[in-house]
């Protein structure tokens, strides 16, 4: 028994001993990195390693040796006086962050012992309580955050705001008296958390800023991307030795495919057949290069398992913290970091080399591809030179919202009122914006012919200027240069709902004549027409958002639906390039047409015909 108590007094004295030995900061160098791989290799594996599994794990140590020739302190000495600026402007920026903290605590923590002893709801108890468990844990040397006393994140942010809201929302004379001083303390609270995660926001773009110049492809040093090209072509030509046997598992999936759905069909299983039929389809569209992307990423997979991360990179509050301080384990904690950061990004960029190292050379299975772009290219060229020819002559269908633009514009003349013109909530870039500046410089020219005036509140300050650019034209083309007025085109809010609200107001103040909607809209397009409808004006608008249409139809006296919006543009602009588009896309459509028409008679006969399937697939 003795015996027995004696050994276990020396396992636990052993055990105590070894317990205390201090964790000293682990950095990682490449030699132990390859040691270690080669002992958990041998460790997790007891059979022999295959052929593909040795080039893999020849593969790994290549791009080991790449990790272990990057001079990390050359990164180092150019990023510490970085990063250690951002950290100084923090930390000398008027009161120290941490002493500020702190004394603000301290008050904070009587303010809410007044205010607890005067609350009685249970909800709000608890919100105090756990607010002062979290300053008292900071003032106890206990921090969320080493390197800010007081430092709230988030969920500390939410706490606060509730806090602030109820001392605002109180009834209690004494609780309210606590109001200016309880929020002094939690502005500047949220003001030192909110700086410290810029400042650590900031330390964190300069090192992926100096990092980044070594592995990624607008900066990446020669012997990188020399060493890359290397291992990922040998993983390459592995991949392309095995291209015929790649195309005849191909060909016997289709084949095999095949087989089972001819069984399908003479059984009359149509369940089966519909199934069966679905596989043979997507296994035809199966290529080459498909296969080789996805063998050189089984490979890549592999290399990984013998690769051995240094860690995990992460730019945190330790980080800060040292810096601050000027701790000794700071080069070597930030040097690590590197090292991480260095190691993923070449992983990662090795995986992306091997992908592309496989994927070159022309790709038959595009040809399509190319054909239907010239063929686009010869018929948009073709389109054009006639439409140039003959642009005053081609027929487009006459609108019927077209028609009344004249006699709308003629009735504000008559009654002495204004015209108002909008195009919507649509950016400089929109489609439909484009459209509607055409129709405006239309309507700015008749204006300008009947002597009326128009009004143009903008939603978009770009847009503003294209807009006072066509109304201007427009007057110049009616020959009344000297009647436009600049300040009848103004910029009102870019806010959707505050927009509708100016325009309305607008619109229920002068009382305009006629109102034009002509672009892009939302959910504001029924208040606008509403206003004008209400005002007794004519309107006339045009989008291409369904949803908005039913809205326009009902409250509007005409509406040019969809693409009719386009062809309104082209109508009434009569430029080359407008009518061009506008005759490609009728000529697309028939042409779309007909190859929907003729595969449906095609695969009606006999469903295996997927020539047009085939034509136009892009796998």
């Amino acid at each position: 028994m003795k015996k027995i108590l004696t050994t276990l007094s020396i396992l636990f004295s052993a055990f105590y001993l070894c317990a205390q030995e201090p964790v000293q900061e682990a950095v990682l160098t490449t030699d132990s990195l390859v040691a270690h791989t080669d002992s958990t290799t041998a460790a997790e594996t007891s059979k022999p390693l295959t052929d593909e599994e040795k080039l893999c794990k020849s593969v790994a140590e290549d791009i080991m040796m790449l990790y272990g020739k990057w001079d990390v302190a050359k990164d180092y000495e150019i990023l510490i006086p970085r990063i250690s600026r951002y950290v100084d402007e923090f930390y000398g920026r008027g009161n120290d962050p941490d002493s500020s903290n702190k004394k603000d605590m301290v008050r904070l923590r009587e303010l809410y012992v007044n205010i607890l002893g005067k609350v009685s709801d249970e909800y709000y108890r608890g919100i105090l309580n756990t607010d002062i468990e979290r300053i008292d844990s900071e003032l106890n040397g206990q921090q969320k955050n080493p390197a800010l006393i007081g430092y709230a994140d988030k969920m500390d942010f939410d706490r606060l705001k509730i806090i602030e809201e109820f001392v605002v929302a109180s009834t209690d004379p004494e609780i309210v008296s606590f109001m200016n001083e309880l929020r002094s303390i939690l502005r500047n609270i949220r003001r030192y958390s909110i700086g410290f995660d810029n400042t650590l926001d900031n330390v964190y773009e300069e090192i992926t800023r100096v990092t980044d110049k070594r592995v990624y492809f607008l900066y990446i040093e020669d012997w990188v991307k020399q060493g890359l090209e290397r291992t990922s072509g040998t993983l390459a030509d592995v991949v392309n030795s095995k291209e015929e046997e790649f195309q005849k598992h191909i060909d016997s999936d289709v084949e095999d495919i095949y087989a089972e759905l001819t069984d399908a069909r003479e059984k009359d299983d149509k369940a089966a057949t519909a199934r069966l039929y679905y596989q043979w389809t997507e296994a035809r569209k199966v290529n080459i290069d498909r296969v080789k992307t996805d063998e050189v990423s089984r490979l890549s997979s592999i290399v990984s398992g013998f690769l051995v991360s240094p860690g995990v990179y992460d730019i945190n509050q330790d980080l800060i913290f040292k810096i601050k301080t000027d701790s000794e384990n700071l080069r070597p904690y930030l040097e690590n970091l590197l090292k991480i950061k260095f190691y993923n990004d070449l992983n990662s960029r090795f995986r992306v080399y091997s992908r592309f190292a496989v994927e070159k050379g022309f790709r038959e299975y595009r040809v399509n591809v190319l054909i239907g772009t010239f063929m686009f290219f010869i018929l948009f060229f073709y389109v054009f030179a006639t439409v140039r020819k003959k642009r005053e002559t081609i027929f487009i269908r006459r609108i019927p919202g077209l028609d009344a633009i004249d006699d709308a514009i003629g009735r504000a003349t008559e009654m002495g009122k204004p015209v108002i013109y909008d195009s919507g909530i649509g950016g400089w870039a929109n489609v439909q914006t484009i459209a509607s500046m055409l129709i405006l410089r239309n309507v700015a020219k008749r204006v300008a012919e009947f002597k009326a005036e128009i009004i143009y509140p903008a939603y978009d300050p770009i847009v503003l200027q294209i807009a006072e650019e066509m109304i201007g034209s427009g007057f110049l083309d009616a020959g009344y240069p000297e009647d436009h007025k600049k300040s009848n085109c103004f910029f009102l809010v870019q806010d959707q709902f505050p927009y509708a609200a100016g325009l309305a107001g607008i619109v229920s103040r002068i009382k305009p004549a006629t109102a034009f909607h002509f672009g892009s809209y939302a959910a504001e397009s029924l208040l606008i027409s509403e206003a004008g409808f209400a005002a007794g004006a004519i309107q006339v608008a045009g989008t291409v958002d369904a949803s908005q249409l039913p809205f326009f139809i009902t409250a509007c006296d005409y509406t040019l639906i969809g693409e009719e919006l386009y062809a309104a543009a082209a109508y009434l602009s009569r430029e080359a390039q407008v009518l061009s588009n506008l005759k490609l896309s009728d000529y697309g459509k028939v042409i779309f047409g007909v190859m929907f028409l003729l595969g449906t008679i095609l695969l009606t006969i006999n469903p295996d015909w997927t020539i047009i399937v085939d034509i136009l697939d892009t796998h």
